[in-house]
Formats: structure tokens, sequence, C-alpha cells
């Protein structure tokens, strides 16, 4: 059987994104990371990505939690600076 850890190992995102993944669609860690998988395949996964990044930060800065708010504000930027957001969708 596989471990998450496994499966970092074999997909191009961070625990963190996969974090952000999981929160958003409330999905357990290892599935989070088999989606965020075939997310990144595509330019529309891309973007799908970094919508989950902001929808969790707005709902941070809402909720003013400060700590989840910078947590996630790192997190956005390690996997924008990877994938920048598309600027035209297939």
């Amino acid at each position: 059987m596989l471990s998450l850890t496994d499966c970092l190992d074999f997909i191009d995102l961070d625990r963190d994104t996969i974090d952000v993944i999981a929160q958003h669609q409330k999905l357990p860690s290892i599935v989070a990371a088999e989606l965020g998988n075939q997310l990144i395949a595509d330019l529309r996964g891309i973007f799908a990505i970094h919508q989950m990044h902001r929808d969790l930060l707005a709902a941070a800065a809402e909720h003013r939690d400060i700590e989840e708010e910078k947590r996630l504000r790192k997190a956005y930027a390690a996997f924008a600076r990877k994938y920048p957001v598309p600027t035209q969708l297939p």
C-alpha cells in the first residue's frame, strides 16, 4: 500500500498544495494528491488550483485567521512560482 509520502514522490506538487486541495474539496489527502496530479495536467486544472488557493485565502481573511492566512499565502506563493496563472485557457 502506498502512503501519502510515496504518492508525493511521484507527483509534481508539494504537501502544502495537496493540503489546500484536500481542505477546499473536503477530501482525504491521498485522494487530493491524485486529484492534484490530474489537475496539473492541463491549464484549466492549474487555474482551478489557483482558485482553490484564493478561495481559502479569502475565507481565512474573512475569519480574521492571520496564522492560517500566512500559511496559505506561503503555500500559494510556492505554487504560483512553479505554476503561474494561465493567461489563456483552451
